[in-house]
């Protein structure tokens, strides 16, 4: 029996096994891993991969909601006065276009053309709304249930798919793909910020 069954895994032993999976489904540059090879590259048996993953394909969850998380942490942090959209699109280059690390896009390009995964990242993305909320209604001024702070979380979700999708299918630069659809979105913003912290999430692995 291996050690991982006797005891509780936390967040950061989950995502470092979804990060060693992300790579699989990369490198196999499809959907076809099974859950043999995969419970290998995590180090675990079958049994304990199902005991944290119902599926498959639910073991690159952790690696899209540290995104989602990188992406509400940078959405809290911008500072006050920050107009809306700036803040959304400086949240989102901070969390996520700091990434240029080819297996992450590899990954990201499977998971575009394989309908099992789509979904697990959809759902990712769609679950983000809530923990952009709280930043969102304070930018608006707007309590957390109000309609507009649902449809601007809204929108902050479809930027990111609609920029990861763009950056993937046309080899845009993660950020310019961002910003365009935040301009159609939103309308004009500011000049973009060329500095970015360190320890900015990647799009899935490493």
């Amino acid at each position: 029996m291996d050690c991982m069954a006797r005891q509780a895994l936390d967040r950061d032993e989950l995502l470092a096994i979804s990060r060693r999976c992300a790579e699989v489904f990369a490198e196999a540059g499809d959907s076809s891993p099974t859950v043999a090879r995969l419970a290998e590259a995590a180090g675990m048996s079958q049994r304990s991969f199902y005991r944290y993953f119902p599926t498959k394909e639910d073991c690159l969850r952790p690696v899209f909601d540290e995104g989602s998380r990188a992406f509400a942490d940078a959405l809290t942090a911008q500072p006050p006065g920050t107009g809306l959209a700036d803040a959304i699109l400086r949240a989102f280059d901070l969390a996520f276009s700091t990434s240029t690390d080819e297996e992450a896009r590899a990954l990201m390009a499977v998971v575009f053309t394989e309908d099992v995964l789509r979904r697990v990242w959809l759902q990712a993305t769609y679950e983000i709304t809530d923990l952009l909320r709280p930043s969102v209604a304070a930018l608006l001024g707007a309590p957390e249930g109000d309609l507009r702070t649902t449809v601007v979380c809204g929108q902050a979700a479809l930027l990111t798919i609609v920029a990861l999708e763009h950056s993937i299918r046309d080899g845009t630069p993660l950020a310019a793909a961002a910003r365009a659809a935040a301009a159609v979105m939103f309308g004009p913003l500011a000049e973009p910020q060329t500095a970015t912290p360190p320890g900015a999430a990647r799009i899935a692995t490493k």
